[in-house]
């Protein structure tokens, strides 16, 4: 299994999915800040992902690849799927979303702005604020952490990643999705709403939509427990089909 982390973070944003490795040969991905050349929008990503699986050979391990990410992870998890470059078992999304259309219309106004506002110390205030008011069980020692990724994002990584989710169109795309697919989205996310999911799960085919009361946005880390769990039912199903670990 092969997961994207979102927007800012690194692989480490992810280490509350370990659990998984019990059942999964788990790989959390480093997204490079550079673009990969040749590819436009989220593509600059996208290839970066494919690229990896190729490489590895992940793609054709004994009982398939799983791919999957939470937020802008999922969301170029969604596109290299319905790509069709590599081939997977099965995919699971957490809180994101396949249209810009999700999105406030002022923040895909303002996405251009991504390439001179300091995100990186956007998301340290964030992060730090939660961390000291205790919001998605995150205390002041992880919210340091998390603020901390291995990989220094850009500005110009911020600028691509920013404008390239504020434009993109996917759901064309899932809908020749033919993998098994997990959606798991949290009812109270600020920051892409519940219709979001609902929306993926409705249009990908073989889909299902597991919703976790109570979860806002970072449910891969404040209901790790939950996520999981779920994620780790959809790995036995995909295993008791194949006769196989999911890979």
């Amino acid at each position: 299994m092969l997961l994207i982390p979102g927007l800012g973070l690194d692989g480490s944003g992810l280490l509350r999915q370990l659990p998984l490795g019990a059942l999964t040969h788990l790989h959390l991905f480093q997204m490079p800040n550079l673009p990969a050349a040749g590819e436009s929008g989220l593509g600059r990503f996208a290839r970066h992902v494919e690229e990896y699986i190729l490489a590895k050979k992940l793609d054709q391990r004994p009982g398939g690849l799983v791919l999957g990410g939470n937020s802008m992870g999922g969301a170029v998890s969604i596109l290299v799927a319905s790509r069709g470059r590599v081939k997977l078992r099965g995919l699971v999304l957490i809180g994101t979303y396949g249209s810009c259309k999700q999105l406030p219309l002022f923040q895909r106004a303002l996405a251009p702005l991504a390439y001179v506002i300091p995100m990186a110390m956007i998301r340290r205030v964030v992060w730090r604020t939660k961390g000291k008011a205790g919001i998605d069980k995150t205390t002041p020692d992880e919210a340091r952490w998390i603020t901390n990724p291995m990989i220094r994002r850009t500005l110009g990584y911020y600028g691509r990643a920013v404008n390239s989710l504020t434009t993109m169109e996917l759901l064309d795309g899932a809908r020749r999705i033919s993998a098994p697919t997990l959606v798991v989205h949290g009812s109270h996310d600020p920051v892409l709403p519940l219709a979001a999911g609902k929306e993926l799960a409705a249009t990908i085919p073989n889909a299902s939509l597991t919703q976790i009361d109570g979860a806002r946005h970072s449910l891969f880390y404040s209901h790790a427990d939950e996520v999981n769990s779920a994620i780790a039912g959809f790995l036995r199903g995909l295993t008791a089909s194949t006769g196989s670990t999911a890979g």
